[in-house]
């Protein structure tokens, strides 16, 4: 139950914004003008108190051992690339002993949040933090110090640890588990204040606003969120969002359409993903999109939805991929096949070969000569030997998610692109 809860966890705030595909409005109206900024920084506040009230008790860590496949339904974007360890924070209680283990070889990260949903703190693979122990505290924290364990300061009192480890498909699963079991997370007896605000996927403005000021007075009064919060006097007043929050939330999900750069029909994040400063459209839409978010340093999400020539991306075509040779990823690599459900969520693909994604660590890939490799995506079977590059399509319209975790500079500053879906004669 456990497992399948970090699993809604991790997505499920997406609930809060479909019911804005009922209407689309074309312009915003004056209220919606003033309320947006105040919503867009609400929005990531509602959406991690959400999130937390999904989890058991805060400091303790839920793992997440078990891959998804086309039964998960419940869910959207899933992603097999890794295993998941995940833990609501109070910093209140004392320090928190975070251990990492030696995982030579294996990817692995831990990524510590504030409730606006910007990273504070990343460690693992890429920072080489692996086989240390740390003393997770407050920053203002002025009580005694684990002497085994590096102290560090945390800009937040309610923080999200979320913590992925690498997984080479079904036969590595074990070893994988192994492994995110070795991530663990001592804490003391205490006895915690709980969340009190309710917070329901579709919440009226007076729910959404009780839970949105609750996180703030937890962070205190001289936390910076609570300083931020000053410029949004609109969280004070429900009456002002009286029948605000379907059009808001339309608005913003419209927004994420022309969200991040478009090249070769592949969107890239926004440079500031992850650690947003003073965006709050960012923050809302990552909320929206893709709670959790990694700094692209760490991790380059691209997704694809037209083709080399603008056409939407559908199961009615055949298309092919080729993947460069030697791209400038330190990490892993994936594609990722989603067919797209009338309600917005991006789904995994029935197949017979049950192949939802492609990458790095796929054996019965086959490059060419000049190392790229061709990835030949269509609804049917390719008959023969191409079928080992085959990503199989659904029948209707689909999206293509890449992922390149540890992207090297030339991924980083533009100068490598990856190149376009093109369109091609299906493979009998």
């Amino acid at each position: 139950m456990l497992a399948r809860l970090i699993i809604l966890m991790l997505l499920l705030p997406l609930a809060l914004p479909l019911a804005a595909q009922e209407a689309q409005p074309a312009t915003q109206t004056p209220e919606q003008a003033e309320l947006a900024p105040a919503f867009h920084f609400a929005l990531p506040l509602y959406t991690m108190a959400r999130t937390r009230s999904l989890l058991p008790a805060a400091n303790r860590l839920v793992y997440r051992t078990a891959l998804a496949d086309e039964t998960s339904r419940d869910v959207t974007t899933p992603n097999n690339d890794t295993l998941y360890a995940t833990a609501f924070l109070d910093l209140a209680s004392g320090p928190l002993i975070l251990t990492l283990p030696s995982l030579a070889g294996r990817y692995h990260s831990v990524a510590i949040m504030n409730m606006a949903t910007d990273n504070l703190a990343l460690l693992g693979t890429r920072t080489g933090a692996a086989g240390a122990r740390y003393a997770l505290v407050a920053q203002d924290y002025t009580g005694p110090l684990p002497e085994d364990a590096i102290p560090l300061r945390l800009a937040c009192r309610d923080c999200w640890l979320l913590a992925r480890v690498l997984v080479s498909g079904p036969d590595d699963v074990e070893a994988a588990a192994e492994a995110l079991s070795q991530i663990t997370l001592e804490a003391p007896e205490a006895e915690l204040i709980p969340f009190e605000a309710p917070t329901p996927p579709l919440p009226d403005a007076g729910t959404f606003l009780r839970a949105v000021n609750e996180v703030i007075a937890r962070a205190g009064p001289a936390s910076p969120l609570a300083a931020r919060a000053k410029a949004f006097p609109a969280l004070e007043n429900p009456e002002l969002w009286a029948g605000q929050m379907l059009p808001l939330a339309q608005d913003l999900r419209q927004s994420l359409a022309s969200a991040g750069t478009l090249v070769n029909g592949w969107s890239y994040p926004d440079t500031d993903i992850g650690n947003a400063g003073e965006n709050d459209l960012l923050r809302a839409q990552i909320a929206l999109g893709g709670l959790g978010a990694l700094p692209r340093v760490e991790a380059m999400y691209l997704s694809a939805r037209t083709d080399s020539e603008g056409a939407a991306l559908s199961g009615d075509n055949a298309y092919r991929l080729r993947i460069p040779y030697n791209m400038p990823i330190g990490g892993f690599w994936s594609l990722t096949m989603y067919e797209q459900a009338p309600d917005g969520r991006l789904l995994y693909v029935a197949n017979p070969l049950d192949r939802f994604a492609v990458g790095d660590r796929s054996d019965h890939l086959r490059a060419d000569r000049d190392g790229s490799t061709e990835i030949f995506i269509q609804p049917n079977r390719p008959t023969g030997e191409r079928v080992v590059n085959w990503l199989p399509a659904p029948s209707g319209p689909f999206v293509l998610i890449f992922r390149a975790y540890l992207p090297q500079a030339e991924l980083l500053d533009g100068s490598f692109r990856l190149p376009p879906v093109t369109r091609a004669e299906p493979i009998p």
